[in-house]
């Protein structure tokens, strides 16, 4: 009943709690869409795990492995036998007070070494584990191989005993009490600023290349060179204790409760007024934990639909199309920022945490253009447009009445377009994207930019909502191939950008000039395309066969999962003179591959 909650960790449904007895305890916590409640399992509970209080936790899912900081020396745990034994204890560690793990799943750098999963030539993932440990003024850096962390190189040295570490791919962002710096792992040192009256450090990892350093009541955002990367800190109302991400919301846990914040746009979205509470961490989108010394709460998002039509409410457009996935993935399951579920941990009370959310909007956004005329972004897009008749389609124009319009030119008419893209581009398509029956006149959009910022058509195609016959015509009307391009390879339409890609070639003032293109192309199909690689692939291997080879050899995943018997039988039937260079350029990183096309 006197549990002292030292440190939590979830992996998949199961959280991981330390105690400060020293015991390690794991529940199950399964959820429904739509239930009320979670159904809470504690699966394990090892009385005898240290002697000593559990600082630390963290899983190396892929190979089943928990590590643990106790007794200030790291150890390796089997996480899939019930009582968690002890895979290796890493000696040198002895003194740790922190660890950090950096996780890769992909292709292997030079930095790595041979890992348990190196197969990518079969479709299956690699992973590669490093770990930075912290002992007095020196960072231990190691990686995971045959059952045990191995060095990686000669320790790293700071000015201070750091007390927050992140890792973000060759760097590792470091707080001492007082100031922070980054450290490559080449040994070179960046100072970056202090921690300002607070003296602790906090950090708080965003992505592989960004995270969040606290300063007094604020987090301020940098990347690994040590640069800015928003113009505006996020601002509490109190000094965090802690911060977890869940994109694109910060939670920090303040003394007087919990607050929920938008770095872009920088907004306050919702206060919880839950007490003493010491720890926050985030499990996966939608989904995060809150620790105090005595009790876990559960924070569960709200339907994601939901939480965007609040947001398209109140005109917070911005911010509803960060939340939007691509239309592929829009499902009523899926969930992101309200948070109403607890659990308590073994014998303790449970609370329970209502919304209460305060949405704060901005101004709307209105566009000037030269007839006078505001644009509102609640107007109907095809009034905005009937606003510019020689958008219009011919069919169109009669249908409509414009004799009121003034006629623009020149300037003027360029001012109204760049309005009109504006609009479209940041109003009307968040909307788009969540309300998929509802068309958005991309093609009209794609009309303006190629009068006036062509820079923009690119972005716009991507968003993959336009017509195509319509935008297609309008490209080629302009002669904006590498555009082409992308509207053929958004639409699936292969074959088409393929011929136009070869068309180009020898076209002397063509952006598509020459091969290469092609070759990247052809690179980036895929295994399912193979017949399609094959039919493109011949007169690039005829004209250049050394550059041509590279589609069947590049050191990219698409081109490594291509099945190099067919590649090989290919090469054989068409171009016999290349058959030894493949094989070749196969030696020298897959020999065994070889031996097995032999």
């Amino acid at each position: 009943k006197n549990i002292w909650v030292c440190c939590v960790h979830v992996s998949d449904d199961n959280v991981l709690i330390g105690t400060r007895q020293g015991h390690l305890l794991m529940y199950r916590v399964a959820y429904q869409y739509g239930d009320q409640k979670h159904d809470v399992q504690l699966l394990r509970y090892n009385k005898t795990f240290s002697k000593k209080p559990i600082q630390q936790l963290d899983v190396i899912p892929d190979y089943q492995l928990l590590v643990s900081l106790t007794d200030n020396v790291v150890c390796v745990h089997d996480i899939s036998v019930i009582n968690f034994p002890t895979v290796t204890v890493v000696q040198e560690t002895r003194g740790a007070t922190l660890f950090t793990l950096d996780i890769k799943h992909g292709k292997l750098h030079a930095w790595t070494f041979p890992l348990k999963k190196q197969k990518s030539l079969t479709g299956e993932t690699s992973v590669t584990v490093r770990m930075c440990v912290v002992v007095k003024r020196r960072l231990q850096l190691y990686y995971w191989k045959n059952n045990k962390f191995l060095g990686l190189r000669e320790d790293l040295t700071v000015s201070d005993i750091p007390r927050a570490i992140a890792w973000c791919q060759e760097t590792l962002c470091v707080g001492f009490k007082g100031d922070y710096s980054l450290l490559k792992l080449s040994g070179s040192q960046q100072d970056l600023f202090p921690t300002g009256k607070h003296l602790e450090p906090s950090i708080t990892k965003l992505s592989d290349e960004t995270f969040a350093l606290g300063k007094d009541m604020q987090s301020i955002f940098m990347d690994t060179k040590g640069n800015p990367t928003q113009k505006y800190a996020v601002k509490w109302s109190d000094v965090p204790l802690d911060i977890a991400y869940d994109e694109p919301y910060l939670v920090g846990v303040l003394p007087e409760g919990v607050e929920v914040r938008t770095i872009e746009p920088n907004l306050m979205i919702q206060c919880l007024a839950v007490n003493k509470v010491r720890l926050a961490y985030c499990a996966r989108q939608g989904l995060l934990y809150l620790a105090s010394t005595g009790q876990v709460w559960c924070l569960r998002a709200q339907p994601l639909s939901r939480q965007i039509h609040t947001l398209l409410e109140e005109k917070q457009f911005q911010l509803a199309l960060k939340l939007t996935p691509p239309p592929s993935c829009l499902s009523p399951s899926k969930t992101s920022a309200h948070h109403d579920a607890i659990f308590p941990t073994r014998d303790l009370d449970s609370l329970t945490c209502s919304r209460h959310a305060s949405y704060h909007p901005r101004q709307p956004i209105s566009f000037q253009v030269p007839t006078d005329t505001v644009i509102s972004p609640c107007a109907d897009p095809y009034d905005v447009i009937r606003l510019f008749p020689e958008l219009l389609p011919q069919e169109s124009r009669a249908s409509h009445d414009t004799s009121h319009l003034p006629k623009l030119q020149d300037r003027d008419l360029e001012n109204g377009l760049l309005a009109l893209i504006e609009f479209l581009t940041e109003v009307i398509t968040p909307f788009c994207a969540l309300l998929l029956h509802v068309p958005i006149p991309v093609n009209e959009c794609c009309v303006c930019v190629c009068q006036t910022n062509d820079a923009l058509v690119a972005p716009l195609l991507r968003l993959n909502y336009c017509h195509l016959q319509e935008t297609e015509k309008t490209l080629l009307k302009h002669q904006k191939y590498s555009e082409l391009i992308i509207l053929y390879q958004t639409k699936g339409l292969h074959r088409k950008a393929l011929e136009l890609l070869k068309k180009q070639a020898d076209q002397p003032d063509s952006s598509l000039r020459g091969y290469d293109k092609t070759v990247q192309y052809l690179q980036h199909l895929g295994k399912e395309h193979m017949n399609l690689i094959f039919d493109f692939a011949g007169w690039v291997l005829e004209k250049h066969p050394e550059e041509g080879l590279k589609i069947f050899t590049e050191d990219i995943q698409e081109v490594e999962q291509l099945p190099r018997p067919r590649a090989l039988d290919y090469l054989l039937r068409a171009h016999k003179n290349l058959v030894i260079p493949y094989l070749v350029s196969l030696l020298v990183v897959i020999p065994y591959q070889v031996r097995e096309l032999l």
